[in-house]
């Protein structure tokens, strides 16, 4: 009786493992079926898969989710440029720039404090066309800002770096997903 329990629960393990693998294994081929249909493939395919909520998601759940993961890193980094936007006007005497880094200072105000707390609340709400609004909003600020400040320098290079072009792409990757059906892509 011992050992036919014993098999019996090896059994069940095995099946009930199964099913989990299945899963796990469904949700990175749904995140790349998701990041193919957005503008920058590999910056959404790095965002969900190293976001280990991303991994959770069921196979069957509505992308809504991958959503609110992209909103969330553009969250996450609109406040540090703006802080580096701060520092940068603190250190400069440069006129034209520091009009510039004014105008990123509001708009990344608004990026971070408005729009996309209400891109979330919209996601919350399953509103995508006002989550692909929004995105589409605080992307539009972000490439303002980042002209204003590439026309400041004679080297064309905005002192920014990087960092404005991100939120950029991802905000075009947030509003991408969002233009998707809600189910299953």
């Amino acid at each position: 009786m011992k050992v036919s329990s014993f098999s019996n629960m090896i059994i069940l393990l095995t099946i009930s493992s199964i099913f989990f693998i299945q899963s796990i294994q469904c949700v990175p081929d749904k995140i790349d079926n998701v990041c193919q249909k957005t503008p920058h493939y590999q910056l959404c395919l790095l965002t969900l898969k190293s976001n280990l909520y991303s991994h959770r998601l069921k196979t069957n759940q509505d992308i809504s989710e991958f959503v609110r993961v992209t909103l969330q890193v553009i969250a996450a980094r609109a406040p540090a440029v703006l802080e580096q936007i701060r520092d940068i006007d603190a250190q400069t005497d440069h006129t034209q720039l520091k009009t510039a880094l004014d105008d990123c200072m509001i708009a990344y105000g608004k990026i971070t404090k408005e729009i996309i707390p209400q891109a979330l609340n919209y996601v919350d709400k399953r509103d995508y066309v006002g989550v692909k609004e929004r995105a589409n909003f605080a992307g539009s600020l972000a490439e303002s800002c980042e002209k204003k400040c590439k026309g400041t320098t004679s080297s064309g290079v905005s002192p920014l770096g990087d960092n404005s072009q991100f939120v950029q792409n991802m905000c075009s990757i947030a509003a991408s997903i969002a233009s998707m059906p809600q189910s299953n892509p």
